[in-house]
């Protein structure tokens, strides 16, 4: 349960990982369709969520599958939506794919829209792809 720190040479500090580190080597969290969480959750890891979530996100990188519904706010460094969305978004990057149905204010550095994909709202971001 509970970890010792690593041993290091006096007067150094054990390194932590970046604010940037990859892809892979972040913490991973799978919530499947048929959970429901309400409130305010914050994780600075990667979550792939396909239940319903109500309230405040604040992550990493956060993957709103095909099943999941979110209404709230989220603010993430990537967003990537295949379900429902209600609410406001702030990240750096946004994907709304194929079957994303999104009803939001939406600031991004950058937007991605696949063809299909229903959105509705205000969007505020630098530069934005469309494809289809």
């Amino acid at each position: 349960m509970f970890t010792k720190s690593p041993t290091t040479p006096a007067g150094t500090t054990p390194s932590r990982p970046s604010a940037d580190a990859s892809f892979a080597d972040r913490r991973r969290s799978l919530l499947h369709e048929g959970i429901t969480i309400k409130g305010e959750w914050s994780s600075d890891g990667i979550v792939e969520f396909g239940g319903t979530f109500i309230g405040d996100l604040t992550v990493h990188t956060l993957v709103l599958k095909r099943s999941g519904q979110i209404k709230g706010n989220v603010r993430a460094r990537s967003v990537t939506i295949e379900g429902g969305f209600e609410g406001t978004v702030s990240a750096n990057s946004v994907s709304l794919k194929t079957s994303a149905k999104v009803t939001a204010n939406i600031v991004a550095t950058t937007l991605m829209v696949e063809s299909g994909a229903a959105v509705e709202g205000k969007i505020s971001c630098k530069r934005v792809a469309i494809n289809g």
